[in-house]
C-alpha cells in the first residue's frame, strides 16, 4: 500500500516492500549491536541464505536504499530512515502484545508481520491514541537483543 509520501513519486520501485523493509530493519539493528553488519550477519540473523541476502542488497542499493562497501553493508539516508520508522513500528507493536500478555518470542514474530500493515499516518494515529510512551531509556526490545548460544 502506497502513503502519501511515495504516491507523487510516479516509479514503483521507490515504494518500499515488506521484505525490503525486513532486511533493512536487520541491517540497523545489526549495526546497533556489533557497529558494523555483514551478509552473512544478515543472513544469520533473517534466517535466509547467503545468496538471498545478496540479491536483495543488489535491489535495496538500486533503489538507493543500502550500499556495500568492502564487506560492511551501510543504510543510505533514505534507507535508515525507513529502517527506523520499521523498527518503531515493530517496537511498538512487540511492546503492545508483550504488556497485553503474549510471551516474547510469539510478540516478537508478530510484531514483524503487524509492522508491515500500517500506513504510516494510521500508526501514527494508533500509536498517539494508545500512547506510544516507548521502552526506558536504555532498555532493548526482544528484537534487538543479542542472541543467547
Amino acid at each position: 500500500m502506497r502513503d502519501d509520501a511515495n504516491a507523487g513519486c510516479g516509479a514503483r520501485s521507490r515504494v518500499p516492500t515488506e521484505s525490503s523493509e525486513d532486511y533493512l530493519e536487520a541491517i540497523l539493528v545489526i549495526r546497533r549491536l556489533r557497529g558494523s553488519c555483514r551478509n552473512v550477519d544478515i543472513a544469520e540473523r533473517m534466517g535466509v541464505a547467503k545468496p538471498s541476502v545478496t540479491k536483495a542488497l543488489g535491489n535495496l542499493a538500486r533503489r538507493g536504499l543500502a550500499e556495500v562497501v568492502g564487506r560492511d553493508v551501510r543504510l543510505t539516508e533514505e534507507g535508515g530512515r525507513l529502517a527506523e520508522a520499521t523498527l518503531a513500528k515493530h517496537r511498538f507493536f512487540e511492546r503492545l502484545l508483550a504488556e497485553s500478555g503474549v510471551d516474547a518470542e510469539t510478540a516478537s514474530a508478530e510484531a514483524c508481520r503487524m509492522e508491515h500493515c500500517l500506513s504510516e499516518e494510521s500508526f501514527r494515529k494508533l500509536a498517539d491514541r494508545l500512547g506510544s510512551g516507548g521502552r526506558r531509556p536504555g532498555s532493548r526490545a526482544a528484537s534487538e537483543r543479542p542472541e543467547e548460544t
